[in-house]
């Protein structure tokens, strides 16, 4: 279907996780971009629910994939698609970039189990984790 991928949470490239690192080295970044949903917090990592028709967007990342079978199975096993009771499916999204334009991607969608959690209302979990990971000075 499509050689990109949009990543909104742990797989972004400001995000420390090695996974994120080798997306960087075997994929392109093309840019950041945003899709209709609502993103939630799962404490260490976010889950998103896309809709076309949602007032509010999911923040994130697009990379073109080389090998895209072969990194997408590894993401895929990664994201715990797989795995019985996971409700995290790839899915595809239209991402909106924000240098302009508009790509077909995948993603990784949280499933109804799961939307019980407190939404992030930027819709931007890097930003997010700053905010929450922010701890008041004392003088």
């Amino acid at each position: 279907m499509t050689d990109y991928l949009f990543v909104y949470g742990t797989l972004r490239t400001e995000f420390p996780h090695p996974l994120a690192k080798r997306l960087q080295a075997q994929a392109k970044f093309i840019g950041k971009g945003s899709t209709p949903g609502v993103l939630y917090d799962f404490g260490w990592y976010p889950g998103a629910k896309f809709d076309a028709d949602a007032r509010t967007h999911v923040i994130g990342e697009v990379f073109s994939i080389k090998n895209a079978e072969r990194l997408l199975a590894e993401l895929d096993h990664y994201e715990g698609t797989a795995e019985p009771g996971n409700a995290f499916r790839r899915v595809p999204v239209k991402v909106r970039l924000d240098g302009g334009g508009t790509v077909d991607a995948w993603s990784y969608e949280m499933g109804d189990s799961k939307a019980h959690r407190r939404p992030i209302e930027s819709g931007d979990f890097i930003h997010y984790r700053r905010l929450k990971d922010q701890r008041p000075v004392r003088p």
